[in-house]
């Protein structure tokens, strides 16, 4: 790796949660891995996962399923996102499955011999079928050779409203029975759902961010995803200089200004601003506008050139942060920017590092 900013992923902990999930839902997992992993790299993830019994992988859009083969991986592959009617024949080349768009989406797209998960809208309204209608589109894609292999359906507030989840899973669970059809796959619950919904219909659970160590219930998952750099400058600033874009910081001229060859082109917002990092054995504050490619930050002790900085980690709470700034996890995770590399730990050792631009 040329830059000193980088993903740390802790595979012994990704390992540890998938067996979580497996043991206290008693369910087998697809494991979601969707946006490049959540940053750790699809394939990387993939990879780690199988060892712990996960042989189904989810993902977001055709092209990632495409990476997954070229990767190698022949495992089930599920495209929860929309595909191109065009582009079937790839879903067919590649032993791929989709899931059911729309009903307009069944009735004109060449289904014969594509395998299909019948998507249910339980009130997600994003994509899916209704459940008043979902006979009607099961008997099509019969009709036009399709092999309708799964059911499935998501919650959409599963982390704040466990009541209306409730109703959601009670009309698929409803509707799934009502279809007098032999499903091989039957799921609904991601992360949050998994921990808090008694599913006895469903045989998978999606688990995606959770497997990353992250749910907004109490558990005992283990982060596995950290963000550090290092020190490229070290400082003293007068009374009255000014930092940065804009000159929104000025030095009372005590302290050690830090720069960081990291910035909002990495995915490190610019919302960082104003907030902490761990270096050394203190907190030091990011100072002025972080850069599109570096940021400052202020610490009372002197660090060296070299000095690692921990930006999310043990000390630096990615769940907090995103609480902070007014966003979620996912949005920080998947921000990070092939820019980053990522460095593979297990057992205490780098095992394997990705430049993911090479």
């Amino acid at each position: 790796m040329y830059r000193k900013s980088y993903v740390e992923v802790d595979l012994d902990a990704l390992i540890d949660n998938a067996k979580y999930f497996m043991k206290n839902t008693d369910k087998k997992l697809i494991g979601v891995i969707k946006a490049n992993g959540y940053g750790l790299v699809d394939h990387m993830e993939a990879a780690v996962l199988k060892e712990s019994g996960v042989d189904f992988f989810a993902v977001s859009s055709l092209d990632e399923a495409l990476n997954l083969r070229r990767h190698g991986f022949t495992d089930k592959i599920l495209i929860l996102g929309y595909v191109d009617p065009d582009d079937l024949h790839l879903v067919r080349e590649k032993d791929l499955s989709v899931v059911s768009v729309s009903k307009d989406y069944v009735e004109k797209a060449d289904l014969k011999g594509i395998k299909v998960h019948l998507k249910l809208n339980t009130g997600m309204n994003r994509i899916g079928v209704r459940p008043d209608e979902a006979k009607e589109v099961l008997e099509i894609m019969k009709e036009k050779g399709a092999v309708v292999e799964g059911v499935m359906s998501h919650f959409s507030s599963a982390d704040t409203d466990k009541e209306y989840s409730i109703s959601q899973y009670k009309m698929f669970k409803d509707c799934v029975r009502s279809l007098d059809h032999e499903f091989r796959y039957i799921h609904m619950s991601a992360t949050d759902a998994s921990l808090i919904i008694d599913d006895d219909i469903c045989n998978y659970h999606r688990v995606g961010l959770g497997l990353l160590g992250f749910s907004s219930y109490e558990t005992e998952l283990k982060p596995c995803i950290r963000l550090f750099s290092e020190v490229s400058m070290v400082k003293k600033l007068n009374k009255g200089d000014t930092v940065s874009y804009g000159r929104h910081y000025t030095s009372d001229g005590e302290g050690y200004v830090l720069t960081l060859p990291i910035g909002y082109a990495d995915g490190f917002c610019r919302a960082n601003t104003g907030k902490k990092v761990y270096v050394g054995n203190e907190y030091g504050t990011i100072i002025g506008s972080v850069c599109m490619d570096q940021l400052m930050v202020l610490t009372d002790s002197y660090h060296e050139v070299g000095t690692k900085v921990e930006l999310y980690g043990d000390h630096i709470s990615i769940v907090e942060r995103a609480a902070d700034i007014g966003t979620i996890v996912y949005e920080l995770i998947t921000g990070l920017s092939d820019r980053l590399g990522r460095v593979y730990i297990r057992d205490g050792k780098i095992v394997r590092m990705i430049d993911p631009r090479f």
